[in-house]
């Protein structure tokens, strides 16, 4: 039996043989039940939803998050406006922490996935560091956090709502909509990818 005909389960690392599946379909591990592979998006489809995520993440980042307003003072902040004020009151690791989960890894994740994608879905060519893409696009994945820093934004506002006038600016939009599409695009499992690549340039 050929090796690219199987496929390791991420959760109990059982081996499992690869059959095809059809539009929507997932294969399950026979062990603990853990999703193996699924018929994944076009590389084209893949492309544009990435293509998207960036554009709305300059969006995101170009624009206030929250605007509030106090007895007449008016006050906004971006999230790097919003890191360096944490900066600013020493709180370097907080800061630190916000910056590299929701700008610096969203940010990698999207440009990784762009190297890999364009390539091949429109040139219907190999990448020269493809394999090394695909390691570090593997390690840096779980550390885009953009829904957990929404999560935290939407519950520091619904507290501050009863003391002051809260205007929810374009970022906070953005950043609604950019985890979606991070959610999207994350969902899609990297040997998924790798299959699709080889589809494509065979």
């Amino acid at each position: 039996m050929s090796t690219s005909n199987l496929i390791g389960c991420d959760e109990c690392d059982t081996i499992s043989k690869k059959t095809p599946l059809q539009k929507g379909e997932k294969a399950l591990c026979p062990c603990c039940g853990g999703e193996l592979y699924q018929q994944t998006k076009s590389l084209k489809k893949l492309l544009a939803l990435v293509c998207t995520a960036f554009i709305v993440f300059i969006i995101a980042n170009c624009y206030p998050i929250v605007s509030v307003e106090l007895q007449g003072n008016h006050s906004e902040t971006s999230l790097i406006g919003a890191v360096i004020a944490m900066f600013q009151i020493d709180r370097f690791f907080v800061g630190t922490l916000i910056f590299i989960t929701t700008f610096i890894m969203p940010l990698i994740n999207i440009l990784l996935l762009f190297y890999i994608l364009y390539p091949v879905s429109l040139r219907k060519k190999r990448p020269k560091f493809l394999v090394q893409a695909m390691r570090l696009l593997s390690s840096f994945r779980i550390w885009a956090m953009i829904e957990v820093f929404l999560i935290g934004v939407l519950v520091t506002l619904v507290k501050l709502v009863g003391m002051v006038v809260v205007i929810p600016g374009i970022a906070l939009w953005a950043f609604a909509v950019l985890s979606i599409l991070m959610i999207m695009i994350t969902s899609v499992k990297l040997q998924s990818i790798w299959d699709e690549i080889d589809r494509c340039l065979i």
